[in-house]
């Protein structure tokens, strides 16, 4: 019994030596391991809050673009609402000037037509011109002819006077000597006369004679001239 004692008490103190040596073993490493890990865990704890400030300063900057990217994106917008206008004001431009060619086209157009017309009734004009310088001319003519004519009848009428006064004239005196001459010629006369009064008859006599062939013919002429300018009237009509 004793031998059976002994046999297994080593093992047992073996057994026990190894539980213990373990016990001690995982004591001191876990004592080693406390001790070698206090400082990891302050490296671990720096690390996190390096990390921790990373991921801060990460934040900021992340936010920084999105600030930023909301501000492109209004200026973006803005631009794009700018560049709608501008379109829109270039349409409308477009349209401007386009109408504008149109109503210039047309505008050149008339000018051709009006400037066409213009040359038609330029060359009216001329010719109505010439008409009217020949109207004229014709006219200057008739006027000419006319006061020409109104002066002979002016000159004719006064010529006709005066040879109508002049023949009253010789009538009287005519009448005086042949008065004169019949007495000298009946011989019987109180009053002084003689040859020389029926002489003086005589030569007045053909003076009247002649003043009354010449207002004949300044009579005939007169009338002519007042036909002449009563033809002239009526052709102005």
């Amino acid at each position: 019994m004793s031998t059976k004692s002994t046999s297994k008490n080593p093992l047992l103190l073996s057994l026990l030596a190894l539980i213990a040596g373990g016990a001690i073993g995982y004591g001191v490493g876990m004592k080693v391991e406390q001790n070698s890990s206090a400082p990891s865990l302050q490296a671990c704890q720096q690390q996190l809050q390096s990390q921790t400030d990373q991921l801060q300063h990460s934040t900021e900057q992340y936010q920084a673009l999105v600030t930023k990217n909301e501000q492109q994106q209004q200026q973006l917008a803005q631009a794009t609402t700018e560049l709608a206008t501008m379109t829109a004001l270039a349409e409308k431009q477009k349209k401007d000037f386009a109408k504008q060619l149109t109503s210039l086209a047309q505008k050149k157009q008339q000018l051709s037509v009006s400037q066409k017309k213009l040359e038609v009734t330029k060359k009216k004009l001329n010719t109505e011109v010439v008409k009217l310088k020949t109207t004229t001319n014709k006219q200057q003519v008739v006027i000419d002819k006319s006061q020409q004519y109104f002066k002979r009848q002016a000159e004719m009428k006064a010529n006709v006077e005066a040879t109508q006064a002049q023949i009253v004239e010789l009538t009287k005196t005519t009448k005086g000597f042949k008065k004169a001459c019949d007495e000298f010629k009946s011989g019987n006369s109180w009053n002084w006369v003689s040859q020389k009064d029926c002489d003086n008859y005589e030569q007045q006599l053909g003076l009247l004679k002649t003043q009354q062939a010449t207002l004949v013919s300044q009579q005939q002429a007169l009338t002519a001239i007042n036909k002449e300018i009563g033809n002239k009237e009526i052709s102005k009509k």
